[in-house]
């Protein structure tokens, strides 16, 4: 039998054990990013509902005496559910300050917890939990039995269509401005909740975002297509690129943007194109193994990249391998600056750790020009070398990039666990070590 030649002989099939390891890593570095945007999301979501005097399980408890814990509502209603010892939603509760800290008694605001029965749906019972009003008149309310127990024939859509200035609650005798003060608060914190959730945010689709589209499309097809092999082509890709993205609109991927996203939501309603972006460099080295947008979008890779051509190779600098590991910590170390910037709410601008904001020449921050003016002149020495030793956002494109039958879990996985770690600990004791921090 005559042999094939070798060039013609069928690539061989990637083993199972392989293909296997490729997706759990890929799934493992996904989810690792993904929880830690949950965190980060939960975090802000409890301060939003607690705000300065979080309601506590044992105020809870003098209402329902079988919670047991409390979870925070990632809803527009901001509240909290409440659990029993099986961990079954049981009831519900919020409290009315800070949202209706405008509405005033007598001479000041009350803030009401206000604990609703999951069976019925109707008011399990309400407590005033601190109060700038008259302390005499704060007092005659929480001593009102009939006052406290009349809020438990109405539920959350009742409360919200309570006829106040029509007498449906009857005010407190001798502290009339105070109780009606509280049942005004309790409504507003109701009504506030049901404009929220009610409200949608109109879709918008500009001409930006088409652009945005259209740039996102096109580094894929210089990537995975012949596109690939003209040369000239990419080099005015990227330079169009690097002018639209970086001084005409901003538009550029970094940790302050995603930080803003994490927080508060994606808005993907008013800037779908900066989003599908942001989704293109993420989900394409991912899915694919290709960098797309750190090779052919990012404004501060493209100009490394044209700035070093002008020194020949033979000029380079060759770091030692030892000073170049030690160099590459340095995102990691900045990641992690990040998260803790993000839960201990540090006056920090994270624009002002990342070369990116200094394209937005009109606003750009003294830290974030010298970064990338410092970045640009190691390029001209040592390639890419702002990529390659200062970027964190280029480093969580790289960390979730699929290596394929080749993958295997290395440092960088072994530092995202910790990341992790860091967040929940983060997550949980952020105001801890806020207030030691404080002392």
């Amino acid at each position: 039998m005559t042999e094939l030649p070798l060039a013609s002989q069928p690539a061989p099939r990637p083993r199972p054990a392989s293909q296997l390891r490729s997706f759990s890593l890929k799934l493992y570095r996904i989810t690792i990013l993904l929880l830690i945007v949950w965190l980060i999301r939960d975090y802000y979501i409890r301060i939003r509902v607690q705000g300065q005097a979080p309601i506590e399980l044992r105020e809870v408890k003098e209402i329902l005496p079988h919670a047991e814990s409390l979870s925070v509502d990632h809803s527009d209603r901001m509240g909290l559910f409440i659990l029993d010892q099986s961990n079954q939603t049981i009831g519900y509760a919020i409290r009315t300050s800070p949202i209706s800290d405008e509405i005033i008694g007598y001479c000041g605001p009350t803030d009401t917890l206000i604990v609703f029965d999951q069976k019925t749906g109707k008011v399990s019972g309400l407590a005033i939990r601190s109060s700038g009003d008259t302390t005499s008149h704060v007092n005659d309310v929480r001593a009102n039995q009939y006052f406290r127990d009349r809020w438990k024939e109405y539920s959350w859509d009742q409360i919200a269509k309570l006829d106040l200035e029509r007498g449906e609650i009857e005010g407190v005798s001798g502290a009339t401005m105070t109780s009606m003060g509280l049942a005004y608060a309790i409504r507003h914190r109701i009504r506030y909740s049901q404009k929220q959730e009610q409200a949608v945010t109109p879709f918008r689709f500009e001409f930006k975002d088409t652009v945005l589209i259209m740039f996102a499309t096109g580094a894929c097809l210089l990537t995975f297509t012949r596109l690939k092999r003209i040369h000239w082509l990419r080099k005015v890709f990227k330079i169009a690129a690097f002018i639209y993205l970086g001084f005409i609109t901003g538009d550029l991927l970094a940790e302050s943007l995603f930080a803003g996203w994490a927080k508060y939501a994606v808005p993907w309603r008013q800037l779908s194109g900066l989003v599908l972006l942001a989704g293109t460099a993420i989900l394409v080295p991912w899915s694919t193994r290709r960098n797309v947008y750190c090779q052919s979008l990012c404004p501060h890779g493209t100009a490394q990249e044209f700035l070093g051509r002008l020194i020949p190779h033979r000029k380079k600098w060759k770091i030692r391998p030892d000073l170049k590991r030690a160099l590459r910590w340095i995102p990691g170390l900045l990641l992690a600056l990040i998260l803790i910037i993000i839960f201990l709410r540090l006056p920090v601008d994270l624009a002002e750790l990342e070369a990116f904001d200094a394209y937005l020449l009109t606003s750009a921050g003294i830290a974030s020009i010298v970064i990338a003016i410092s970045g640009l002149i190691a390029s001209l020495f040592v390639p890419q070398a702002y990529c390659h030793f200062g970027c964190p956002t280029g480093t969580i494109f790289e960390f979730v990039r699929s290596h394929g039958r080749a993958d295997h879990f290395g440092k960088s996985d072994f530092v995202a666990g910790l990341f992790l770690i860091m967040a929940l600990i983060l997550n949980q004791y952020a105001e801890v070590i806020q207030q030691l921090l404080l002392q």
